[in-house]
């Protein structure tokens, strides 16, 4: 089975890692599998690529593939991609954001032996329902593979499409890349970490969006409430300074929020470590969550409120807290965990048992290809799921 995955971005950032982390899984199961994403900019660095490669994957093929639609650069890639369809001949494409699909479906328009479309959607809820949208859901794809139970739920309902095209598609993680083993101690020692210390995190772009405000507040009243708190704020931004910096010293919680910046690759993974509890409050670019997953997978407890997808992946009382977007439910939430060690391993080990039983990207990618076999011919269609 020959499969091309289209990522309109050349960006490690939105739903990046899921889409090649389902690619590199579906190759391991014997699949023939292409990936083509965006070019970068003149002088900076392809971060898909440069994963793909890690991967022992390569791209295929020379595209804008931008991840906006583009009137005049468009039309050269839906050319260029027939180009390369015709070529590579595969059974499927599969489309990971609105553009690629755009581009590929036109790609295929009036081919005799056209490949069948499947469309990712990683969004948490459905948004605006327009002409595009109702498109992409409907004629412009043969299949939906949505990581939220909830939208795989209303979705026929509210794109005026089949319930049969519709499946809800657990989001996955590299389990073996966040495993709950011990982290490097010298990322501890760098923050300044003590092993009494009770240990919240945050990992987020920092934008005026994020709900920062929110955080500080409560994280101010924890620190009167538990002494040893120490706060990991994992990430960057063009308003860090206004969100996060500033809001900081006018608390006084210097000698509390240590900024790491920005993490990749293991000490990433090592900083997840370092923490004893997560908070996540709103979703960003990628609206699956993968940051929550990847933390519980680490036997790290979250904190999160209830937007999105959120409650579909914490379970309240269980593997998490599910909070209300106010300083005072964060606070409540963040002092309990805090003074009650016990509570919080219990939740700990859920999160971690969680993560093992639900995210695994080789069941992951042995769904999807069922799903490619039924649209093939090749079998019954598999259980919806939601």
């Amino acid at each position: 089975m020959k499969v091309l995955h289209l990522y309109a971005n050349w960006k490690w950032t939105g739903p990046a890692e899921p889409a090649v982390n389902l690619a590199a899984a579906l190759r391991d199961r014997g699949l023939a599998v292409s990936f083509s994403c965006g070019r970068e900019v003149e002088g900076l660095e392809n971060e898909i690529r440069g994963a793909l490669a890690v991967l022992d994957m390569t791209t295929t093929g020379e595209f804008r593939l931008g991840k906006h639609r583009n009137p005049l650069l468009d039309p050269l890639d839906r050319r260029a991609m027939r180009r390369q369809i015709e070529a590579l001949k595969p059974d499927l494409v599969h489309c990971h954001l609105p553009n690629d699909q755009r581009i590929g479906w036109g790609a295929i328009h009036g081919m005799k032996q056209k490949p069948r479309i499947v469309r990712s959607l990683y969004d948490g809820e459905i948004g605006k329902v327009d002409r595009d949208f109702r498109w992409q859901m409907g004629p412009g794809c043969d299949a939906v593979l949505c990581v939220s139970r909830g939208v795989a739920r209303d979705l026929p309902a509210k794109a005026g499409i089949p319930a049969e095209k519709v499946f809800f598609v657990e989001g996955a993680v590299d389990l073996d890349r966040f495993d709950a083993r011990p982290g490097e101690p010298r990322i501890a020692k760098e923050y300044g970490l003590r092993k009494e210390d009770y240990v919240v995190g945050i990992v987020a772009r920092m934008q005026r969006h994020r709900k920062f405000e929110i955080f500080f507040d409560a994280i101010a009243r924890v620190a009167e409430e538990v002494p040893d708190l120490k706060v990991l704020m994992v990430g960057r931004g063009t308003w860090m300074d206004e969100v996060a910096v500033k809001p900081a010293a006018r608390k006084e919680l210097a000698g509390k929020v240590i900024f790491t910046g920005y993490r990749r690759g293991a000490e990433f993974v090592d900083t997840l470590r370092c923490m004893d509890v997560k908070i996540f409050l709103v979703p960003g670019s990628d609206g699956s969550c993968r940051a929550v997953r990847e933390a519980m997978a680490l036997g790290v407890p979250i904190v999160a409120t209830r937007r999105g997808m959120l409650p579909e992946i914490v379970e309240d009382g269980e593997t998490g807290v599910l909070v209300e977007e106010t300083a005072d439910s964060l606070g409540d939430a963040l002092v309990r965990l805090g003074k009650e060690t016990a509570l919080r391993k219990r939740m700990a080990r859920a999160a971690k048992d969680a993560a093992r039983s639900r995210f695994g990207l080789p069941a992951q990618a042995e769904r999807v290809e069922g799903i490619y076999r039924w649209l093939l011919g090749g079998g019954e269609r598999p259980e919806s799921g939601y």
